[in-house]
C-alpha cells in the first residue's frame, strides 16, 4: 500500500517543539499550501491548512519557524483530537527550506 504526499508551503504559526518521554524530539506545524492545479483541463484553486510532525533527530527542525516556506514529504495518518474529532496529520520523514 502507497502512502506519501509531498507537499510545500508556509508555516502558519510558530513550531511546538516537545520530547516525548522515551526522549524522542517531535515538531508540529501548520502548513498552509496554496496553488493552481489543472483538472478536466482547467485551472484549478488548491489549498489547505495541513498539520505536520517531525519526529526524531533532523538539523532543520531548529531552522523552522513562522513564515518559513518549506517542502515536506511524508505520509498522512489519522490522530484523534481531544475532543474525539479526527484530522489527518502528514508525519514528515524529509523537510527541505525553499528560498
Amino acid at each position: 500500500m502507497q502512502n506519501r504526499l509531498e507537499l510545500s508551503g508556509c508555516v502558519l504559526k510558530a513550531p511546538i517543539r516537545k520530547v516525548s518521554p522515551s526522549g524522542i524530539s517531535h515538531c508540529q506545524f501548520y502548513l498552509q499550501h496554496a496553488s493552481e492545479q489543472i483538472e478536466a483541463g482547467l485551472k484549478r484553486q488548491a489549498w489547505c491548512v495541513i498539520p505536520v510532525i517531525i519526529s526524531g533527530t533532523n538539523e532543520l527542525i531548529h531552522s523552522i519557524k513562522k513564515g518559513s516556506k518549506i517542502l515536506v514529504v511524508g505520509f498522512i495518518s489519522t490522530h484523534t483530537k481531544a475532543n474525539n474529532i479526527q484530522q489527518i496529520v502528514l508525519h514528515a520523514s524529509e523537510i527541505k527550506l525553499i528560498d
